[in-house]
């Protein structure tokens, strides 16, 4: 299937660079908005419903509290709600808050697509020449942490189903123990093979199976065009917000307009590949 994952890693990692940024730089709720609706709309074709309202619990946890805390720290703001011990809690530090735990929580959820996308052998095709050393770590790293929880099960459930400890909290720190272990000496050997095998030699010949296509020159040149139609009206101060003393909003403009419309398809374009070729795997199906 040809789908957003199948692109070559440095057209993938071009997007997601693209549409970070972005997020990271602009304070205006309706960009926000718009990437936080194709993240989330990615992770759906991604995960499932399911498992992704399963992982939104935490995100909406990290906004609330951004939300929550800003009005605390921070007493700027002309139209107070409330007090708390002689503290004047505003509307716009809340607005405020609210708008910085927007773009946090859409920039996690960007970064957790990134996470579901790039895997080891991604990692290693972008920088395995460049950077040798530190793919091989990246790409550990990103492998460890789901290889441990699932080992840490793994020896749990085997413990627990022979008996060998009745309370949980003994059992949990023997199988942590286990695991430690167990990830000390893979680390050793994965490092002893890859030494054996000439890793990080200069002269040493690389393999990987992506292949950097026509395709991916066309749509790393659509994904230039939407930037390049999304950047002036932000550096431009076009699309700017003021929280304080008052909510205000730039008068909209047609780089404002261009800008928004042109981040909205760019944070629309991997579900749109996943979308249509889910489509179309079902319809080639249903001719079987």
């Amino acid at each position: 299937m040809n789908t957003f994952r199948n692109f070559h890693p440095l057209t993938l990692a071009g997007y997601f660079l693209s549409v970070i940024g972005i997020s990271i730089f602009t304070f205006n709720p309706i960009y926000l908005l718009s990437g936080l609706f194709g993240s989330l709309l990615f992770l759906i074709t991604l995960m499932g419903f399911r498992k992704m309202f399963a992982h939104l619990r935490f995100y909406f946890l990290i906004f609330l509290i951004v939300t929550f805390t800003n009005p605390v720290f921070s007493h700027n703001g002309a139209t107070v709600l409330f007090f708390i011990n002689d503290n004047r809690v505003t509307l716009e530090a809340l607005i405020y808050g609210a708008v910085l735990g927007l773009m946090i929580t859409e920039v996690l959820l960007w970064f957790k697509c990134f996470n579901l996308v790039f895997d080891s052998e991604r990692l290693l095709c972008l920088f395995g020449k460049t950077f040798p050393k530190l793919a091989l770590v990246v790409s550990i790293a990103l492998g460890f942490v789901p290889q441990f929880i699932r080992t840490f099960k793994s020896i749990n459930s085997t413990q627990k189903a022979l008996g060998f400890s009745k309370r949980r909290v003994q059992r949990y720190l023997t199988s942590f123990s286990a695991v430690i272990t167990r990830s000390m000496e893979g680390a050793i050997i994965t490092s002893d093979s890859m030494k054996c095998r000439g890793y990080g030699l200069k002269n040493r010949t690389y393999f990987s199976r992506f292949r950097f296509t026509a395709y991916d020159v066309l749509y790393i040149l659509i994904f230039f065009v939407l930037l390049i139609c999304t950047l002036p009206a932000l550096f431009l101060g076009q699309s700017g917000v003021s929280f304080y003393p008052y909510v205000k909003f730039e008068m909209p403009t047609f780089f404002t307009v261009l800008s928004l419309l042109s981040f909205t398809v760019l944070a629309m374009i991997p579900s749109f590949f996943e979308v249509k070729e889910g489509i179309r795997w079902k319809y080639l199906i249903s001719k079987i």
